[in-house]
């Protein structure tokens, strides 16, 4: 689609220049023409004050009915002067002229009457091209000087394309038109299967580097979980709960990436924590639990030494904030953490209360739906609670305290729609595969 388009532009563009061209050839020939009157009428223009006017006009028909010195014959297959009227430099006429026997010299004479002499800058020509009735005329403006090259009077003459050589200049045209078309679909044709080669290398090379980077999400995750002494399920779990929330909150796509990425990789500084207390089946004393907190910040930089991790800082950073203002590392009040870091919490929290753990039995819905009510507006964003509490029956019914198979379908399926789709989009097409 690409080549066509910018065939199509060229192709265009070569058109108008080619037809721009025809008539510059034309036009500088008439100018030429027009600046020559000066020679064939020098004896009066060198007369005072241009005397003897009559002698201008002779000058004139002759200028017009092609008895004029500046014509020969490819000049007089061109076309011809079809109108002419001399003026003085205050702009007032000497002599004027038209051609009887042209066929639209009335709509000519109109149109140059309605038009107020435009005297060009001093030594300079003017000239335009217009149409008549469908017939292309050039109208131009040359100074007439003595022989002291002083600028005495002004020509203003229109000249008429003939047939023949608009015949001429649209055959030359078009044939020079067809060789820049052969050209550029030659070209097109010959670089089109190097493009779309390149093209599927690139996807297929996207692909294996996301493939990578996936796998290295899922792997640096199954550490995390496996340090604190739980399973893969809980980051599966969460992710895909953060993603329906997200998904109805309507966050873009590039911030569900962020999502993901932040949800599977959320306690990643838990690598640091010694196992003393991570795995410390009782309440954390006060020094034991500031030093669990500093997870968090642990986390950042390992995040943070990863370009393609990066956009997960929000989660990694937030997920322990509290609306109110109450947690930590940070105390961020309100929409002071990011959305996405928000919509995690909640689904955090949902998850590990409707888990078994090796401390714990699962709750029960209704008594998790209570815990959460009593964060409204203090651990938890009101308005992202509500909207969770919408979906939270369907995600119970489908996640809670699971763990199999299913839910790395599950999550392949969130992977394939965030992270792949666009680049199998392009490998689909059976001329990149």
């Amino acid at each position: 689609m690409a080549v066509s388009i910018i065939s199509i532009v060229l192709v265009s563009a070569t058109w108008v220049n080619l037809r721009n061209m025809a008539v510059e050839r034309v036009l500088d020939r008439v100018i030429m023409a027009a600046s020559h009157f000066s020679l064939q009428a020098r004896d009066i223009l060198d007369r005072p004050g241009l005397s003897g006017t009559d002698g201008l006009q002779t000058e004139l028909e002759a200028f017009i009915a092609d008895r004029s010195s500046h014509y020969d014959s490819s000049f007089t297959r061109m076309g011809r002067f079809v109108y002419a009227r001399i003026y003085d430099t205050g702009a007032r006429r000497l002599a004027s002229i038209s051609d009887s026997a042209y066929d639209h010299i009335a709509a000519v004479n109109r149109r140059m009457d309605d038009a107020a002499l435009r005297i060009p800058q001093r030594g300079k020509k003017r000239h335009r091209v217009f149409r008549l009735n469908g017939k292309p005329l050039i109208s131009v403006v040359a100074p007439l000087t003595s022989s002291k090259n002083e600028v005495v009077a002004y020509l203003e003459g229109v000249f008429a394309l003939s047939g023949a050589a608009m015949d001429a200049a649209r055959r030359e045209t078009l044939k020079t038109l067809a060789l820049v078309t052969a050209i550029v679909l030659t070209t097109a044709i010959v670089l089109y299967p190097v493009i779309i080669g390149l093209l599927g290398r690139l996807a297929r090379t996207s692909r294996s580097l996301l493939d990578s980077h996936m796998e290295t999400l899922n792997v640096l995750g199954s550490a995390i979980a496996k340090r604190d002494s739980d399973t893969d399920a809980h980051n599966y779990r969460v992710t895909i709960m953060a993603v329906n929330l997200a998904e109805a909150f309507g966050l873009t796509a590039r911030e569900m990436r962020s999502l993901i990425k932040g949800a599977f990789l959320h306690d990643v500084g838990k690598i640091g924590i010694p196992d003393s207390i991570l795995h410390k089946p009782e309440k954390l004393d006060t020094d034991e639990y500031s030093q669990m907190k500093t997870h968090v910040d642990k986390g950042l930089e390992i995040i943070g030494r990863s370009r393609w991790l990066r956009d997960a800082l929000d989660v990694v950073g937030g997920h322990h904030e509290r609306i109110d203002g109450s947690g930590y590392p940070n105390g961020r009040i309100g929409t002071e953490t990011p959305v996405s870091a928000r919509i995690f919490a909640i689904a955090d929290v949902f998850d590990a209360l409707t888990s078994r753990r090796p401390y714990k039995d699962p709750l029960s819905y209704t008594d998790t739906l209570a815990i959460l009510e009593k964060g409204r507006g203090t651990h938890f964003d009101t308005d992202l609670l509500d909207l969770f509490e919408k979906i939270a029956p369907d995600l119970y019914k489908r996640l809670a305290n699971r763990d199999d198979q299913q839910l790395k379908v599950m999550l392949g399926d969130i992977s394939q729609k965030y992270f792949m789709n666009d680049v199998d989009t392009i490998l689909a097409r059976g001329d990149l595969a």
